[in-house]
């Protein structure tokens, strides 16, 4: 009978030993943000930010225009994704505005309305 309760013991042990390697190597992988020097890294940050948020393969998006850092900022590449989509008649392909923080890559909403940037890009979804 000793045999169960040494079993359950030993079996904590590891796995609170798993745990604890695990909590230890958690930031291992990570590495400092890297900059972002051109537009087409820009695209393909956004897209693929996009593309994990709707659940979505990247090719669904087809398309990114880029903004003019004069007419945007020139702390973020500003682009707009379209998508793939084909239709008779007047549509938009239009998937929504971002910025691409050149510093971090962080991805950003562009307000359009407002010309100005928006929330992270993860925040809302």
């Amino acid at each position: 009978e000793p045999f169960l309760p040494n079993l359950i013991e030993h079996r904590l042990m590891a796995l609170t030993t798993i745990i604890m390697v695990a909590l230890a190597l958690g930031g291992a992988g990570r590495s400092d943000p890297q900059p972002v020097t051109e537009a087409e890294q820009a695209c393909a940050i956004a897209k693929t930010s996009l593309a994990r948020r709707r659940d979505v393969p990247e090719s669904v998006i087809a398309l990114c225009d880029v903004i003019p850092a004069d007419e945007a900022s020139s702390d973020y590449f500003v682009v707009a994704l379209h998508s793939s989509r084909q239709c008779d008649g007047i549509c938009s392909t239009n998937m929504g505005w971002f910025a691409v923080e050149k510093a971090t890559a962080e991805v950003f909403e562009w307000d359009v309305a407002d010309w100005k940037l928006g929330q992270p890009a993860d925040r809302n979804r």
